[in-house]
């Protein structure tokens, strides 16, 4: 790991997306971060948010011809842990059944949890997070060593109440502080 750990976070498709944003804000002065999108998540927060912010290209297609090697393997082997969020159910199937179509499954199929940490932090409707389907593939994820933040409760984009809410920015910031071995990073709002 260099002085400052590569943060890669993947990015779904979810209202939750701007939250992102936010965490951005308790990452950088501790961590490099590129993202990456699926197709999806460029509905609710645009690229270019991403990148003033994080001062790197986003990652929104396969097709960008910018680097030696296809970019989601150039940002495996660059990063220190990969982050996703938020983890939509969709996601967390593709993930779980091998499936890679788009940036950020394919970055997480070219990423293994025993080399390097990777993380979901699920954001989705109640019924969806309980699904006996994205229940079984969570199990099967934390069973691979994937690792998870869970979701809270509270209201949901949806109209919603309920468990299913993206972890808030500092949450995700502290655990993912921790898993990169930094515990004396403070997270404060």
């Amino acid at each position: 790991m260099a002085d400052r750990p590569h943060i890669v976070i993947g990015v779904c498709g979810s209202i939750a997306a701007f939250k992102i944003a936010v965490l951005h804000k308790y990452l950088r002065d501790h961590a490099e971060v590129t993202v990456a999108m699926t197709p999806s998540a460029t509905q609710f927060v645009g690229p270019q948010t991403f990148l003033a912010l994080t001062g790197n290209p986003v990652i929104t297609s396969l097709w960008e011809p910018t680097h030696s090697k296809p970019k989601h393997i150039d940002l495996a082997d660059e990063l220190d842990l990969l982050l996703i969020a938020p983890a939509t159910a969709n996601i967390l199937a593709k993930a779980a059944h091998g499936i890679a179509d788009e940036p950020v499954s394919t970055l997480i199929m070219s990423s293994l949890p025993d080399e390097k940490p990777i993380v979901f932090a699920p954001a989705m409707n109640t019924r969806m997070w309980k699904n006996p389907a994205t229940v079984e593939n969570v199990k099967t994820l934390r069973e691979r060593g994937y690792h998870f933040i869970a979701p809270e409760s509270g209201d949901l984009a949806c109209g919603w109440q309920g468990e299913g809410r993206l972890a808030e920015p500092q949450v995700i910031a502290k655990q993912v502080f921790a898993l990169l071995g930094l515990d004396d990073v403070k997270v404060t709002g």
